[in-house]
Order: C-alpha cells, then structure tokens, then sequence
C-alpha cells in the first residue's frame, strides 16, 4: 500500500516580476511504501524541499495530484498523522524542553494519559534524559535536532518526514538517529527522508527516490539500485602456473599476482563465474575467497540522468 503518491506533479513558481517562471517540480510521479524507510535523494535545487512542503500541505501543486495516506494534503484531517522534522528546527527559544514537548502534545491534540510518563520516554529514546529543564535556546543544533525527534516519537505518527535530519548530528548522534529511525520503521511508522548522504540511504533504506531537475530519475528498491553498480566477482586462489594462466587469459579473465604468492581473477559480468571454478577446480585449483566488485552506490546515484 501506497502512503503518498505523487501523480504527473507540476509545481511552478513566479521569480520576481520579470525574471519568468521557475519549473521546481515536472511532471512528476513517485510512491512511498506503508511501513517502509524510503530515501528521497539529489543535489541542490532538484525540488526536494518543494516536494516536501507539498507532502505537508504547505505549498499546492500547479498540476497533477497528491495524496497522503488517500486524501489531500492540505487537508488538515490528513496532517494529522504525519510529523515532520526540518534540517533546521525551529523551537520557542525561552521554553524548556519539557515545556516545548508538553506545547508540542497540545498543539497535535494528542490526550496523553500520563503526559509527563510520555514526555520522559521519548527524551529518553534520542538521548535526552535529564535535559528537560533545559532552555531550548541553550541547547546546540545536534541537541536541538533531538529534541525535534523526541517531539516527533512523542506525536506516534503513521507517516515521518525528514528533511536532511542528519546533517547537524556529531558521529554518535548519527548512530543513535539511525537506530531510532529503524526502531520506528519497525513498529509500523513510514519514514521518508530527504538528504545529500549516501551512507544514509544505504544503511537504512528499502527504497530510494532519485530525483533530478524537478523529475523522478529512479523510484525503487536500494537493492535493486545495487545490482545495477556490480561489475563482476574476485576469486582468490593460488599462483597460478603460466599454462593455466594463459588459458584463463584467453578465456577473458584478468590476472593479477597478489601478496602471499596468491592470484586474484576478475571474472566481469560478461563472463562465466563457474566456467572459472570448473577451470580451476580440474586444474587442482580452489577458491579460497569470492567477492563481488562493485561500483560505489553514490557513483550508481549520480550516474542516473
């Protein structure tokens, strides 16, 4: 099942009153999974953001439709169930954290029946424990960007989205953000993020959006983006003599003598894995290891046009 679908969007805007109009989105079309981790990936000014804020209600296609868990978004009813966390949050400088947690509940008309039980939780899920009497205005931008997690766990949306969520976080706070994003995704929560990491996408996502110049270049599962970067397979073995090499040579395998007198073979995707280990096996020859070669999922990514 579908949660958002986006069906031949356009969105335009006007520059200014004599600069023309800026095409941000292009007939675009895309579907993000129930209970999926989906990636939204591409470089600056793809239409990221713009696709994001009409997720959200916040800015109306030119054309085209969009649903969100089957109705409009700018529907209210449907914001419901989504949160929403942005690069850069934006908090009520002079609250604390509590405070702001507590305004968060009030404001998504959540009834909880132990707010303060709640509240303690979620500041306890993104590593915020003890921080609750803390002014918000005191806290760094990594601090902040939990806060804006816990606000989010402490909403229990169906649908997350992320813009760039990771990119204030020092090292630990990446990991920890991964494994609460992966806990979510497991209780039953669609995540959606936008972001400029590929590590990202890798480490957490099923599927992954690529968009480019306002266009969806790729929609689908990371898996199959994968298969499309492998090149072929080492074999390690031992040195080879010159006649089995000639003839490995001969059937399109690469050669290399590496460390420890021991022989790498290339055997590319053009050619025939187990027609090398037949070769090697009648030869007396095993394979002590085997190892995909692949191209690196960021060239995979910006190869896509």
């Amino acid at each position: 099942m579908n949660v958002i679908e986006f069906s031949n969007v356009s969105k335009q805007y006007k520059k200014g009153l004599f600069d023309g109009t800026v095409h941000a989105i292009v007939n675009c079309s895309f579907n993000v999974e129930q209970e999926k981790v989906t990636g939204f990936i591409g470089p600056n000014g793809a239409g990221k953001t713009t696709s994001i804020k009409m997720i959200l209600g916040l800015a109306k296609p030119t054309s085209g439709q969009i649903r969100v868990l089957g109705k409009d978004p700018v529907n209210p009813v449907c914001r419901k169930d989504i949160a929403y966390i942005s690069e850069q949050p934006y908090f009520y400088g002079h609250l604390t954290v509590a405070e702001t947690l507590l305004f968060t509940a009030r404001l998504g008309c959540r009834k909880l029946s132990d707010p303060q039980k709640s509240m303690e939780s979620s500041l306890k899920q993104v590593g915020l424990e003890g921080h609750s009497k803390r002014k918000i205005k005191d806290l760094s931008k990594g601090t902040q960007q939990r806060c804006a997690m816990a606000q989010a766990i402490l909403l229990n949306p169906k649908i997350l989205v992320l813009d760039e969520p990771l990119s204030g976080l020092d090292p630990p706070g990446r990991r920890l953000f991964r494994s609460i994003l992966r806990n979510l995704a497991e209780q039953g929560v669609t995540i959606f993020f936008s972001t400029h990491i590929v590590d990202d996408i890798e480490l957490l996502c099923q599927n992954v959006i690529v968009l480019s110049n306002g266009k969806t270049e790729y929609q689908g599962p990371v898996d199959s983006l994968l298969q499309k970067g492998i090149k072929g397979v080492d074999i390690t073995t031992q040195a080879l003599p010159q006649d089995l090499k000639d003839e490995m040579l001969k059937a399109g395998y690469e050669i290399t003598l590496i460390e420890n007198n021991k022989t790498n073979i290339f055997v590319s995707t053009m050619t025939d894995v187990k027609g090398c280990q037949r070769r090697l096996s009648s030869s007396g020859f095993f394979c002590e290891s085997i190892a995909s070669r692949t191209t690196s999922l960021e060239d995979i990514l910006y190869s896509i046009k």
